[in-house]
């Protein structure tokens, strides 16, 4: 029984609040108001940008709010409230109330297994989930298992949302109050350097952005300063901005594995940002591509998620094996009824590299917290600097050596560009996350200083920077949606290349 993992949960009684309802609907307002007025509060993050908003909410409210997320830490003295992204739920501790976030991630084959994790084992009298009405059978599901008690509340849209009935012809078609939407930093980037050839003031929001940058290009909308937002799908989640209406750049995304069209739910979380609650009447949804089958997404019927990602908990660190062993039994041997098992791959390397490197020299418990550190593992650099850091703690110098790594007077900060900039700035938060993974409070002040120091130099970068699509092989011009990374002329040259290469191999 997977639940008994969970010892603390189990010892108490639990009541779960359902709020169910699609974006911009006021499910996690609502929930929320709980949350702060309770004795003590728990709230579980999607993303580090609404943990950090939270802890701001709270504090403004006068309420003592810690923060915890992969990268930060901020435990205030006597703090009985918490806001933490929900991989960094605090299980050891009893709330009177927790909110979860987003919980139809529960199904996310990344992040999925700490959404499962937090309804199954967080420690709280009345738990709020906030969800899409597609996960409603799944997570009711995981609270029988639990043997707790929940209610429904269902949430409505107070503005409607209208799909327009005419192609949207960019940038001819931009009025105040858009939110242009692409799947990558770097058309997002190069629609705002064209937006802003035409004269137009533009905030720029995507996902890999400092948390200071984003809040200073929100508030940059929300004043008025600019009259339009670029950005990724980031803006699904949590980000609630004046937005009129939601313009589809395009219709198909790179999911890590392929490029795909939009599923029904990205379209409903995205498009329902368009006409804000208590802002507007009604909001507008467009496309550039292929408007029609977005409007049949966007008004079609939610399929249910019928199963959660799970992962291994800490607990298991009581079985008689190294740490990839018991990632690796538990792959084969986890219960199937409603779950599917995380994907460990990455885990399982970071835990061999440790066990085959270091051995004994690092407990279980220690290569658990740093294997669970977060930082981009498609980063060579940030993976050798994983490496550099597992090194160092074997070899007992964890804080004498640190001040290599955030030594960065050899670094030319203000001569950097924005790729060099958001790389050095991923360094200092994989960095930070190593800091208090080990408890090393020496590096705090130097760190933080070095990443405001990196993220108002992206500010500028991003207000004065110019991005054009080029031709990766001959460096000309292309429009800003050419369908190919080269020219025409690059694109057939490279095919015929591959074809020789080809013929050859067969020779």
């Amino acid at each position: 029984d997977i639940t008994q993992l969970y010892p603390e949960a189990r010892n108490i009684k639990r009541h779960f609040i359902l709020h169910i309802g699609e974006t911009n609907t006021g499910k996690t307002h609502d929930a929320l108001e709980d949350f702060y007025n309770a004795g003590s509060g728990m709230y579980l993050a999607p993303l580090r940008l609404l943990a950090l908003e939270i802890q701001e909410m709270s504090l403004a409210r006068g309420i003592n709010c810690s923060l915890t997320t992969g990268e930060e830490k901020d435990i205030r003295d006597g703090a009985k409230h918490l806001s933490c992204t929900v991989e960094k739920m605090d299980m050891s501790r009893h709330f009177d109330v927790c909110v979860i976030d987003e919980a139809q991630m529960v199904a996310d084959s990344d992040r999925g297994w700490a959404w499962t994790e937090a309804i199954l084992g967080v420690n709280a009298d009345v738990v709020h989930v906030c969800m899409s009405p597609n996960a409603i059978h799944i997570v009711k599901m995981l609270i029988k298992m639990c043997g707790d008690t929940y209610t429904d509340i269902r949430h409505k849209r107070n503005s409607r949302l209208i799909v327009e009935d005419h192609d949207f012809i960019f940038p001819d078609d931009i009025r105040d109050g858009d939110a242009l939407v692409a799947f990558s930093r770097r058309k997002v980037l190069m629609l705002a350097t064209l937006l802003k050839k035409e004269g137009y003031k533009v905030s720029v929001i995507y996902g890999s952005l400092p948390y200071s940058v984003r809040k200073a290009e929100v508030a940059r909308f929300l004043n008025g300063e600019s009259r339009i937002v670029v950005c990724t799908d980031a803006i699904g989640m949590g980000v609630n901005l004046p937005i009129r209406r939601i313009i589809f750049t395009e219709s198909k995304k790179f999911d890590g594995k392929s490029k795909r069209f939009l599923n029904m739910s990205e379209v409903k979380q995205i498009a329902g940002r368009a006409g804000r609650k208590g802002m507007y009447d009604q909001g507008y949804v467009n496309s550039i591509e292929d408007r029609d089958q977005i409007g049949e997404l966007l008004h079609g019927r939610y399929e249910q998620i019928t199963s959660c990602v799970i992962q291994p908990p800490r607990k298991v660190l009581d079985m008689p094996y190294s740490l990839s062993e018991i990632f690796k039994i538990w792959l084969k041997t986890i219960e199937k009824k409603c779950f599917s098992v995380a994907d460990l791959k990455n885990r399982i390397k970071l835990a061999e590299y440790i066990e085959k490197k270091h051995g004994e020299k690092i407990n279980k418990d220690l290569e658990y917290s740093l294997i669970n550190i977060p930082f981009d593992e498609n980063s060579e650099k940030l993976k050798y600097l994983w490496q550099d850091l597992v090194d160092m703690t074997a070899d007992g110098e964890p804080v004498s050596r640190m001040w290599y790594y955030v030594d960065t007077e050899s670094e030319d900060i203000e001569a950097m560009k924005l790729d060099d900039l958001e790389q050095l700035y991923k360094k200092m938060d994989l960095l930070n996350s190593y800091c208090n993974a080990l408890n090393i409070s020496e590096y705090d002040e130097r760190i933080r200083m070095l990443k405001e120091e990196i993220s108002e130099r992206i500010v500028r970068e991003l207000t004065n920077g110019e991005f054009f699509n080029k031709c990766k092989r001959c460096g000309k011009r292309l429009e800003w949606n050419h369908r190919f990374g080269m020219c025409e002329k690059c694109y057939e040259i490279n095919k015929l290349e591959r074809m020789r290469y080809k013929a050859d191999k067969w020779r």
